[in-house]
């Protein structure tokens, strides 16, 4: 369904960041192949999805059914791929058609696609596109085969997820943003977006970069500024190099894990005396106090359903029917 203009409007008010150091590594495919898992914790959720990384956020904002989606990473290369994307599934009314644009005899289709999907761009940021499209294009079809292939549920393997995904580019309800999750921009006008929009952050992806990061004060801010509620989940991966953290059956390096968003939240608004300074911290706190639960092999909780919202929870969390819909023509 289309924006209206107050929801357009505080979807554009978010800024994206500019970032001074390139990553050493250009994370433009996932290795993380078990998705699916989430799926019991994140269906229907609705609200606002925030994630990280490419585009396993398309398979997990379908399954929550999310009606606004931040994409968010600080990797230039990332965003300008979801970008690409776009452009193609603009073009591609299924994932056939999608994953023929990537084939050497559909090159000049995929440039026009690409090119007009980016057509409001400098000429230089379309090239530039074209460019990182030529370079990643044979890497990319390898994959994204994968995905339709091998990951049930996934965007790519799923028509109705596809479709769902192909709506919600077309109605601007996915924002595509370069941003540093310890800045002090982009992730502060997601939370100002989400208020202005009376939608709770139903869905935090935040895959494994808490390797890359500490518990900082702007990072705790960031996410306690969030508007939750009380399904509201963090999804992150664990990799099974930490002791205790096992993986998944089918994904030999990732433990699945969900945390309630709320309990993340109060965690990180305890962070004296070394506490919760960092994902290490915070889980041997966690552990200790008995709040994770191991629910399978490579999936675990921590403290679902038992925590109370946070980030703005006395605000009207309307539940509107202004969600995009991919069973309605």
């Amino acid at each position: 369904m289309p924006l209206t203009p107050s929801q357009a409007a505080a979807l554009e008010r978010v800024r994206s960041e500019r970032i001074f150091v390139t990553p050493l590594e250009h994370f433009t495919v996932s290795n993380e192949y078990r998705h699916a898992l989430w799926f019991p914790f994140v269906r229907e959720l609705g609200g606002v999805y925030v994630g990280v990384a490419s585009d396993q956020n398309y398979t997990l904002l379908a399954a929550a059914r999310s009606e606004f989606a931040f994409l968010v990473d600080i990797d230039r290369q990332v965003v300008d791929l979801h970008r690409i994307y776009a452009a193609l599934i603009a073009a591609a009314p299924d994932p056939a058609a999608f994953l023929a644009l990537f084939e050497v005899r559909a090159r000049g289709a995929a440039h026009e696609a690409i090119a007009a999907g980016l057509a409001s761009d400098s000429q230089d940021r379309r090239a530039r596109a074209l460019a990182l499209f030529e370079a990643q294009r044979e890497a990319l079809v390898v994959y994204l085969q994968r995905v339709r292939e091998e990951q049930a549920g996934s965007w790519l393997a799923d028509p109705a997820a596809y479709t769902y995904v192909r709506k919600m580019f077309a109605a601007g309800r996915i924002r595509v943003l370069q941003g540093n999750l310890t800045g002090r921009t982009t992730m502060a006008d997601i939370a100002a977006a989400a208020r202005a929009l009376a939608s709770p952050v139903t869905v935090l992806y935040l895959s494994n970069a808490e390797d890359y990061l500490f518990y900082t004060d702007r990072f705790a801010a960031n996410v306690a500024a969030l508007p939750s509620d009380a399904r509201s989940v963090l999804l992150r991966t664990i990799h099974d190099r930490f002791p205790g953290w096992e993986s998944a059956e089918g994904d030999a390096r990732w433990n699945y894990q969900v945390q309630a968003l709320p309990d993340f939240q109060r965690r990180l608004g305890e962070r004296s005396h070394g506490r919760n300074q960092d994902r290490t911290s915070m889980l041997t706190a966690a552990l200790a106090a008995g709040a994770v639960e191991r629910k399978a092999r490579g999936v675990s909780v921590i403290a679902l359903h038992t925590a109370k919202p946070s980030g703005g929870g006395d605000l009207l969390m309307a539940r509107a029917g202004d969600s995009v819909d991919a069973r309605r023509d």
